[in-house]
């Protein structure tokens, strides 16, 4: 069976043998956590694989393959914050762990044998998930010999020989899904958006969706150049993608609202030169901003600013626009531990029908799972000041989050 051991050698840099030390020992470490979470795994296992997932019963998870086992849900939340990671990459790592242990017994093998690396053994396990358990043992058979030095398009191959000899029902299937998974993500919030006032967008699209796509910003950026311009070609393509999306607006389809962007920006000023762009928590150029607002078409209102510090409350149970505005300008998204979704619920911190206000104190944004997790479990939280939340697991663990705004 190959591998890319590297035979003992007396090197002349000891910076380097630094480096190599530091690297062996992290692909110990790798296979240690790989094999704690597995332990933790096995005591956590549902039982009855016919499990029951009403209110009242805590959830099973399938996040491996067929005959892989399935475990509690929200003992696998406090897995991933323990791991200190968002619960989607917790229970991630834990399917791949799961699908390698369980249904990749060759490669399983050697990840534990040092021979392959654990995140090159769940880049194969990503892969099998979807595969019934004769296609899983195929591919396990297939790649695991090879698995130190394989590549995604090998693996991908591979996978996709599996689907078409033992399941192509599962072909079909995955076709339609990919259909599902058509979307656009403008990234507003991202990390990466520059001072300058730029995003990048990413869609899938249909085929013939992308060519008429394709056709339309092709000829709009043409256009641009006929009218004069005298940007680049990609400025002019991405101009007219703009230029597009305002024409949309323009239409009077609303009577109500009529015409114009329908976008709001909350931006605070401070008197310097940069202000700070609220929805995506970036700095921008008060230049930048003063171009938005001149832009044709563009209605520009000057609104209060809301102190994120105050209280404000409604009567009802469900929160006012005011109020439901002054939670999530405060906390942005989830608030459960290393969550960064943005669908969200408006959840009373101390339930309403207990005599819980609904007021921007006793009310936090909440993702659909972890809403559930705190109704229906023992996870619980509480805010310790406008912004900042104390969860406690149902083993008793607690976790800080902090979303207030820095400096």
């Amino acid at each position: 069976m190959p591998t890319t051991t590297q035979t003992p050698r007396l090197s002349s840099d000891p910076l380097l043998d630094a480096v190599e030390s530091v690297v062996a020992e992290q692909a110990r470490v790798d296979v240690a956590k790989l094999r704690a979470v597995l332990a933790w795994a096995a005591e956590n296992e549902l039982q009855d694989a016919d499990y029951i997932t009403d209110a009242l019963a805590e959830p099973g998870l399938e996040v491996a393959g067929p005959g892989a086992p399935v475990v509690h849900e929200w003992a696998a939340l406090d897995l991933a914050a323990v791991m200190g990671v968002s619960t989607d990459s917790g229970l991630r790592y834990l399917g791949h762990a799961l699908e390698l242990r369980h249904r990749l017994p060759r490669l399983f093998a050697r990840v534990i044998g040092g021979e392959v690396p654990v995140w090159r053994a769940f880049r194969v396990a990503e892969h099998t998930v979807i595969l019934s358990k004769v296609g899983a043992a195929f591919v396990d058979q297939a790649l695991a010999p090879f698995a130190h030095d394989l590549s995604l398009a090998q693996i991908e191959r591979t996978t996709a020989a599996a689907i078409a000899r033992f399941d192509p029902a599962e072909a079909e299937r995955r076709r339609q899904d990919a259909a599902e998974r058509r979307g656009v993500d403008i990234r507003l919030n991202g990390l990466d958006v520059p001072i300058n006032g730029t995003v990048e967008i990413a869609a899938t699209l249909d085929v013939t969706d992308a060519i008429d796509l394709e056709a339309a910003v092709r000829a709009g950026a043409q256009q641009l150049a006929d009218l004069g311009s005298t940007e680049t070609l990609d400025v002019r393509r991405s101009q007219a993608l703009g230029e597009m999306a305002r024409a949309q607006l323009a239409l009077d389809l609303n009577t109500e609202t009529g015409s114009g962007r329908g976008v709001t920006l909350y931006a605070h000023l401070d008197g310097s030169d940069v202000a700070t762009l609220d929805n995506t928590q970036t700095p921008v150029l008060i230049e930048q901003i003063k171009e938005w607002c001149g832009a044709a078409a563009t209605k520009v209102t000057v609104r209060p600013v809301v102190d994120l510090n105050t209280e404000t409350a409604s009567d009802a149970y469900r929160p006012s626009p005011t109020v439901a505005e002054h939670v999530m300008l405060r906390d942005r998204h989830c608030v459960f531990p290393r969550c960064t979704r943005r669908r969200v619920d408006l959840d009373h911190i101390h339930p309403y029908e207990c005599g819980g206000p609904t007021s921007t104190a006793n009310l936090a944004p909440l993702c659909r799972r972890h809403h559930r997790a705190k109704t229906h479990s023992r996870w619980r939280y509480r805010m310790l000041e406008p912004g900042l939340y104390e969860w406690t697991s149902p083993t008793g663990r607690t976790f800080t989050v902090d979303r207030r705004r820095r400096p």
